[in-house]
């Protein structure tokens, strides 16, 4: 017999997994608001914007299986961290970019540090909830998804009104690592 997670500790574990999915939208919606920004700035074509909004997921896509090997091999709870973390100072590192390449690269880092996410979190709470709980374990954290892309284009547009592009990916990553530091 499988020994699950106490009531409290099933509360936090689908909470931090929440506010983890919610920065992971949170950070993917913030190119697109910044975007407009960043090729003023860079003097960027439609086809490097393109690029520059993409490289992510190729990079996301590439790190997801190998996520979920590392997250077998080192365990979830350490890759949900890592994941947050490095996604999060690659967040911050974006608000430093000086130039399209500097950005290309690092977009293309911050979809390494996101990949394994995903996977951790799915081991994470077959892990911690037994099998007639994880639907709707599953089912809340997937929810943040919609919720930070909402509140995430929102709020990375007044960011970037009030601090500018750079201040808004700074401070994102910034509240990433605190949050990566929770866990």
């Amino acid at each position: 017999m499988q020994l699950y997670a106490s009531k409290k500790r099933k509360i936090m574990i689908s909470g931090l997994l929440f506010v983890g999915m919610i920065l992971s939208f949170f950070d993917r919606v913030a190119i697109n608001v910044g975007i407009i920004p960043i090729a003023e700035e860079f003097h960027l074509n439609t086809s490097q914007t393109g690029i520059l909004i993409s490289i992510f997921f190729v990079s996301y896509s590439l790190m997801q299986p190998l996520g979920g090997w590392m997250t077998d091999k080192y365990g979830a709870r350490v890759m949900v961290t890592v994941s947050l973390f490095s996604w999060s100072l690659f967040t911050v590192m974006t608000g430093f970019a000086w130039s399209f390449m500097s950005l290309l690269f690092i977009r293309f880092l911050f979809g390494l540090g996101e990949g394994p996410f995903y996977p951790a979190s799915m081991s994470t709470i077959r892990d911690n909830f037994p099998e007639e709980e994880r639907g709707r374990a599953n089912s809340f954290f997937l929810s943040a998804q919609n919720i930070g892309g909402i509140l995430g284009t929102a709020l990375a547009a007044s960011m970037v009104v009030a601090f500018g592009w750079r201040g808004m990916f700074t401070i994102a990553g910034i509240l990433g690592i605190l949050a990566s530091l929770g866990i």
